[in-house]
């Protein structure tokens, strides 16, 4: 790969994506909505046609008179905007926003991203009311004991579709593992180790991370030596080790990381800087790669980001 190359593998995420949270009816619906590769809603006596066709007051009218909900009633008028809300959000969502959704009890969570342009409706009765869709590509589906204890939060939500866009910076880790939003690149790498930390492994290894990064900024002239330079950690033992920096050097690391993970051979790269620096920091690139044995950090997803693109 040549630097450009490294540079496109880079996942851009500052295109203003949402984050929803969509229930799924106490987790009724959670396999066939994974397994299905779609998220639905239910109300379905409100159609898609219906929002076309008919006008606010004239939906809420019909969601009034099938619920029973009386809108004279100051609290069940407020429900019936409540079904008009969700709904509308629902219809509302766009291509490439996040979706999380839970399986009974919360005790897995699955993370998908929406592949479709608008919604549409099923005639599957299997589903039965829940017959408004979106296609999603589902990218990850965890126990939430595996994810960071922010995701816990997500238990009180009884909403059946809502807004989390508080949680990204904990969404966007796992589902991505090379990144960028606004100016900072993040690389997030799992540390699947069980047992206790070493510190000195640790150390060491942040050293010759700071040491390659400033070596990158300056042999590929990036000028972003001495930028801002941040790591997140969530160390229980497997945990997530964040790192967050201005410019491009944080990516060229990640693929000398990958380089350095697969044992390839310096020869095989075709462009020569890439090639030049991997020679000349060879001791301290299989020092880290000894690191990241030794702290178990999982290698598939030190691949993932140039194996994705067929590099």
């Amino acid at each position: 790969m040549n630097v450009k190359e490294i540079l496109e593998s880079v996942e851009d995420l500052s295109n203003g994506r949402n984050y929803w949270f969509v229930r799924t009816d106490y987790g009724k619906h959670f396999d066939e909505f994974f397994n299905g590769g779609y998220i639905a809603i239910g109300w379905g006596y409100i159609t898609l046609n219906d929002f076309k066709n008919l006008s606010k007051s004239e939906i809420k009218d019909k969601i009034a008179k099938r619920e029973g909900l009386n809108p004279i009633d100051s609290k069940e008028k407020s429900k019936i905007t409540s079904i008009y809300n969700k709904l509308e959000r629902f219809n509302k969502l766009r291509k490439g926003d996040v979706i999380v959704v839970p399986s009974r009890k919360s005790q897995r969570l699955a993370f998908g991203e929406i592949i479709d342009d608008a919604s549409f409706e099923s005639n599957e009765e299997s589903v039965e009311s829940y017959t408004k869709r979106r296609n999603v590509k589902w990218l990850e589906n965890k126990s939430i004991f595996e994810l960071d204890p922010y995701f816990f939060r997500l238990k009180i939500n009884q909403h059946s579709i809502s807004d989390i866009g508080s949680f990204a910076p904990y969404i966007d880790k796992e589902v991505g593992s090379l990144f960028k939003k606004g100016d900072k690149t993040h690389y997030v790498l799992n540390i699947d180790k069980q047992d206790d930390i070493n510190f000195r492994d640790l150390s060491n290894f942040m050293d010759n991370i700071e040491r390659l990064l400033e070596d990158i900024s300056t042999d590929f002239n990036f000028h972003d030596a001495g930028s801002e330079f941040f790591v997140k950690m969530n160390l229980q033992s497997p945990g997530k080790m964040e790192i967050i920096k201005d410019g491009k050097s944080l990516a060229v690391l990640a693929f000398l990381l990958f380089f350095t993970s697969c044992n390839k051979d310096p020869e095989s790269i075709k462009d020569p800087k890439v090639k030049k620096f991997v020679i000349e920091h060879r001791e301290t690139l299989n020092n880290t790669g000894a690191e990241i044995d030794s702290l178990e950090i999982n290698i598939d997803e030190i691949v993932a980001p140039f194996k994705k693109n067929g590099k």
